[in-house]
């Protein structure tokens, strides 16, 4: 199922929005070198963090907004043009954070799945919750 339909024609259109979907570095097109097989080199692989990626998130938009001329629009009150992200699961994650560590570039943040405090070596950390879950489902289901 693609709703990349609904968002960019919909829900654009009934919010007079646009709608970006960037892509991740090392996914699709986007490497940092001339190469998939140079960036996939371990060495390289130092280019792949969070905070980059976030980073190329902040940059793309600033970028669009200012080759738009979006925050030029002095015909409301607030001529700042806000920006909202989605996503799920990891990308819920990205939008979770990005809202955090970014508020003044990032008006709000919509994540769905997106555990972003359930971390290895975390306070409430249970490697096994998925599965206790799962299966209190099946025995309340089928028992």
């Amino acid at each position: 199922y693609d709703n990349s339909g609904f968002m960019t024609r919909t829900l654009a259109e009934r919010l007079n929005a646009t709608v970006v979907f960037g892509e991740h570095r090392y996914y699709g097109q986007s490497y940092p070198f001339d190469s998939r097989e140079e960036a996939l080199k371990p060495e390289n692989l130092k280019y792949l963090s969070v905070e980059q990626v976030m980073m190329d998130y902040v940059t793309l938009l600033e970028h669009i907004k200012a080759e738009g001329g979006y925050d030029n629009n002095t015909e409301h009150t607030n001529p700042r043009t806000p920006i909202y992200v989605f996503g799920g699961s990891y990308g819920g994650m990205l939008a979770s954070w990005l809202r955090m560590k970014y508020p003044t570039t990032f008006h709000g943040a919509i994540a769905s799945s997106a555990p972003i405090l359930w971390f290895q070596g975390g306070k409430d950390f249970d490697p096994h919750a998925y599965d206790s879950i799962t299966d209190q489902s099946v025995r309340t289901q089928f028992g």
